[in-house]
């Protein structure tokens, strides 16, 4: 039987039961502690009543610390994700015990971001939130009624790029590499216009992995491992280039290759040309070569077409001049 008392001028609501922590609540009238109380009775007798103490007093930002220390770390995007934590911990969101954030104040936070970033942005943090509550929900075990970001819309990505470089652009560009201070920034991007790795794959890329005489290298990343194939110009390449001490074939931090590819693609007067775009450039010259959709996939590490067809720009002249030698 649960215990009604008053304390000043207000009502306390105390539930005791053999096997379960002590439960108390105050409010300001009697008939709703008595309503609370005979809730968590019932609770109680259904074997549904689960401590939520948890919930009402963890901020989000202490979910996110906790997220930080042991989910982000096995992710293959940790230090991006850092970043968007970061930027999620700037937010009022994060000050609100996680039991009482509702869809509302999701919505209310993607509106502000949408404000000042792109809906491709505001997708990927509110992807990160909605893990991060299915994580405590499932695997920490905190009483969660339900995934607040479920509840709401998220906004639309941004339409895919579209940057690819004509042959001149392409020349200027390795030409603005090799005068880089670092002799590997040209080699890099040789290699990133020869085999459409990603970013992070060519980094991590080891001599083990390479194997001249067939041609091929086994790359590792975003998607897993895989082995592709190095063209007649990208085997050249490695054949001169020095070995390190390391191990690795290109030996550069992400933070001297980011600064040095931009100052290289500003000294060839391109412009809004990322590293990424690179991998756009040479699926497309990839396709146009007459490689089918699984020779693609195979390469670049996209599981499915769709995915594949946001990185091959067609070009309907191209498509055009290849129906008249059909015809």
């Amino acid at each position: 039987m649960a215990t009604i008392r008053q304390r000043s001028n207000n009502w306390q609501a105390i539930v005791k039961r053999k096997g379960y922590p002590t439960q108390s609540k105050t409010f300001e009238l009697k008939k709703d502690a008595e309503r609370w109380a005979r809730h968590q009775e019932r609770l109680l007798d259904a074997g549904q009543w689960e401590d939520r103490s948890e919930v009402q007093q963890r901020t989000l930002r202490e979910l996110l610390d906790r997220y930080q220390k042991e989910v982000t770390p096995k992710k293959r995007g940790a230090a991006n994700e850092v970043l968007r934590i970061a930027v999620i911990k700037r937010s009022n969101l994060v000050e609100h015990a996680i039991g009482s954030i509702k869809g509302r104040m999701i919505a209310e936070y993607r509106d502000k971001r949408l404000e000042v970033v792109s809906g491709s942005t505001v997708h990927r943090e509110l992807a990160l939130l909605s893990h991060l509550f299915n994580v405590a929900i499932r695997d920490w075990g905190l009483a969660i009624d339900t995934n607040p970001v479920s509840q709401v819309r998220k906004p639309t990505p941004n339409k895919a790029r579209d940057r690819v470089l004509n042959d001149s652009q392409r020349k200027a560009l390795i030409t603005a590499c090799a005068q880089c201070q670092s002799p590997w920034i040209k080699p890099i991007v040789v290699f990133a216009l020869e085999t459409a790795a990603r970013r992070g794959e060519i980094l991590a890329l080891t001599w083990r992995d390479v194997d001249l005489e067939r041609k091929v290298a086994k790359v590792s990343g975003k998607t897993g491992s895989r082995t592709i194939p190095l063209s007649p110009a990208c085997v050249s390449m490695l054949r001169v280039l020095p070995r390190c001490l390391g191990g690795h074939v290109f030996p550069v931090s992400i933070e001297t290759l980011k600064q040095a590819y931009m100052r290289a693609v500003a000294r060839a007067g391109i412009q809004d040309f990322t590293f990424h775009d690179l991998r756009h450039d040479a699926l497309t010259r990839l396709a146009k070569l007459g490689l089918n959709i699984l020779e693609l996939r195979s390469i670049s590490g996209h599981t499915t077409a769709n995915m594949l067809q946001r990185y091959v720009s067609i070009d309907a002249g191209d498509l055009a001049g290849k129906l008249a030698r059909v015809s």
